[in-house]
């Protein structure tokens, strides 16, 4: 392949519908292109099907495929064992595989990622897309799995969001979130004080930007940089009634049933609070500040 040329052999054997027993296979040597291996895997299908379908029985054999015509002839035949230069080594002793060593070997196996995944289905009901992440990336799940076990009172789905979608979206390509500053604790915390509306979801991703460069604590964090969201009393309705002047057009815009207009409106309040208002309830405040 480093050469830029290629060269392969193909087994083919057929078996018979509604039978378990394996067909005679035979080889097609030395094909050069994955063009030609297609080609020749279906002419010896075809030979195959021909000679049973007639009753006859298939030769183990190598054969030759020429591209140019799609004949396929035979270079030698391998109808046993010793012609494909099979014997036994000497130096390999006698294995007796007793049960307990099955059983030893099962136990020292971790949990293989189709079963992690379907577990994680199953007992935590994630949705499939994160449940195949976090089952196939250890190190995501590892991490999410420490994450869920934390005290924090949050659903399985909102946490693995976070860690599959915001901490990856982070991390440098395949870096392990273990060996990152910020832990699973201090996740599953930020995600659960963003579930309760303590904070908003764009002051979390701010919290969760300083987790990962600096470690330490989301509460921490938040009292130091003034994350703390604004619930809906007066100083939020100011805010929201300085939005609305400044953005007339798209308020009246609002009022005429465009609710897609509201954009400017709730990107002011955002810029003014620097994310600690929750987008839920600036909707709400703007819909009642235009009598909506």
């Amino acid at each position: 392949m480093e050469e830029g040329s290629l060269r392969c052999d193909a087994n083919i054997s057929l078996r018979r519908a509604g039978t378990t027993e394996l067909g005679r296979k035979t080889e097609l040597k030395n094909m050069n292109s994955f063009r030609f291996i297609e080609r020749g895997i279906r002419a010896e299908i075809a030979r195959q099907e021909k000679i049973l379908g007639e009753g006859g029985e298939i030769i183990q054999e190598t054969l030759h495929f020429d591209p140019a015509s799609s004949a396929i002839t035979t270079l030698r035949s391998k109808e046993e064992a010793h012609d494909y230069r099979y014997f036994p080594e000497p130096d390999l002793l006698p294995v007796t595989i007793e049960p307990g060593m099955i059983e030893a070997a099962k136990a020292d196996m971790s949990e293989l990622p189709a079963d992690r995944a379907a577990r994680l289905e199953r007992e935590l009901h994630l949705n499939v897309e994160s449940a195949q992440m976090l089952a196939f990336r250890s190190e995501l799940g590892d991490f999410f799995e420490a994450a869920l076990v934390a005290e924090v009172d949050v659903a399985a789905q909102t946490l693995a969001n976070w860690v599959t979608g915001e901490l990856v979206s982070r991390l440098d390509d395949g870096f392990d979130p273990a060996n990152a500053l910020v832990t699973p604790q201090a996740l599953a915390e930020l995600v659960g004080i963003v579930a309760a509306k303590r904070v908003s979801v764009g002051a979390g991703r701010q919290v969760l930007d300083k987790l990962i460069a600096d470690g330490g604590e989301p509460r921490a964090i938040i009292d130091a940089e003034g994350l703390a969201a604004l619930d809906g009393g007066d100083e939020l309705a100011a805010v929201v009634a300085a939005a609305v002047a400044a953005n007339a057009d798209a308020a009246e815009r609002v009022r005429g049933g465009n609710a897609k207009a509201i954009g400017p409106i709730v990107g002011y309040v955002m810029r003014e609070t620097k994310g600690r208002a929750d987008g839920g309830e600036v909707t709400k405040l703007v819909n009642e500040q235009l009598g909506i």
